[in-house]
């Protein structure tokens, strides 16, 4: 029998043990969990929200005429408590340039979104302009703007190609501009983005006439040949300013008097690896013809490369086109790490082309 009681003091010692631990555990536990909110909680408060506000989402230039641009702002402000981020802003449209500064907004502090409408064919609605941030209940914000844009200008053509062939030192163009509105032509002033290019009104055009020929000459310029871009731009004065109302864009190239085929190279490296010797042949080498246009001899004197690891070899072509035609020969010697941008300096005897250049662009297969 007294065995038996010693069993049972033994079994309600550790009976009651277990209930005075669990309730220790159990509040410890409470405290525990407690505290790791309370530190979740002072982390989100040091944290805080931020909140984007604009002033505006939408503005209305109504009826646009005799502009090539237009530019705007929309003000926002973080009216939240936390640092707001933004990503660049995306345009619903080609014709919209949109950026935003700065693109970090401590809280109360204010930003804008700047954007600028190329205006180079009729325009009638709305454009967007997409905002996204790290504001957690308005992550994307849509502005909008309403126009209607007529052209006061008719040009024919809006894009002029020229070339200026070897041998030659100047080559001429011709524009037409005409006013859609049946008044004066209005223009005051021509100029050109390029000082080897000029523009002119032919000296026919009367001061009531409501069209013109534009007169465009381009001359050889002082560095190495190369295709162009270029702008004419046509100016009146607007409310007391004068600006921009027109542009006729000129593009085209300079040829001398060797020519590079191709003129500009895009080379595209495949992924074989880390290890070179995978790489076919043909994957690391190209090649660049170079000839005599005029058919006179011409002395290659050096050929250069700026890219890291990329040799250049020049190889006179045979019997018959000796000192004419010549062969470049681009070869990897190291495998490329990265997408880059570079050119190929060839320079020759030739006075009236020293230096010709040749821009190359890599991509890297990854």
């Amino acid at each position: 029998m007294r065995a038996v009681c010693i069993v049972s003091e033994v079994a309600m010692i550790r009976f009651w043990v277990a209930i005075i631990w669990a309730g220790v555990g159990g509040s410890f536990c409470a405290h525990g969990a407690e505290s790791r909110t309370n530190g979740a909680v002072t982390e989100s408060a040091i944290k805080g929200v931020p909140r984007i506000e604009f002033e505006t989402n939408f503005f209305d230039f109504g009826k646009v005429t005799g502009m090539e641009t237009i530019s705007g702002v929309f003000k926002f402000k973080n009216a939240g408590d936390g640092v707001l981020k933004l990503d660049p802003p995306q345009a619903s449209c080609d014709c919209t340039d949109p950026k935003v500064k700065p693109d970090t907004v401590a809280p109360g502090e204010s930003g804008e979104v700047t954007y600028t409408v190329k205006l180079e064919r009729p325009l009638s609605g709305q454009r967007f302009i997409r905002v996204r941030s790290n504001d957690p209940q308005n992550p994307s914000v849509q502005l909008n703007i309403q126009l209607d844009y007529t052209p006061l200008f008719e040009l024919s053509p809006k894009l002029l190609w020229i070339t200026l062939p070897a041998g030659k030192d100047e080559i001429a163009g011709m524009a037409m501009i005409s006013r859609n509105d049946g008044k004066a032509l209005g223009i005051e002033r021509l100029t050109t983005s390029q000082q080897w290019i000029s523009a002119a009104f032919d000296p026919a055009l009367k001061a009531d006439d409501t069209s013109a020929r534009i007169n465009i000459t381009v001359r050889r310029p002082t560095e190495p040949p190369a295709p162009f871009n270029a702008k004419v731009q046509m100016w009146t004065t607007v409310d007391g300013k004068t600006r921009p109302v027109q542009s006729i864009v000129v593009s085209g190239e300079i040829l001398g008097e060797v020519s590079a085929v191709p003129s500009r190279l895009y080379w595209v490296i495949p992924d074989f690896g880390t290890n070179k010797a995978a790489y076919p042949a043909e994957a690391l080498t190209r090649k660049i013809e170079l000839t005599s246009v005029l058919g006179h001899e011409v002395k290659i004197q050096r050929a250069a490369i700026d890219i890291k690891g990329l040799s250049v070899q020049v190889v006179p072509k045979d019997d018959k086109d000796a000192g004419k035609k010549f062969d470049l020969i681009l070869h990897f010697d190291e495998l490329p790490e990265a997408f880059t941008n570079g050119k190929v300096t060839i320079e020759t005897a030739l006075a009236s082309l020293p230096k010709l250049e040749v821009p190359m662009t890599i991509a890297v297969a990854k």
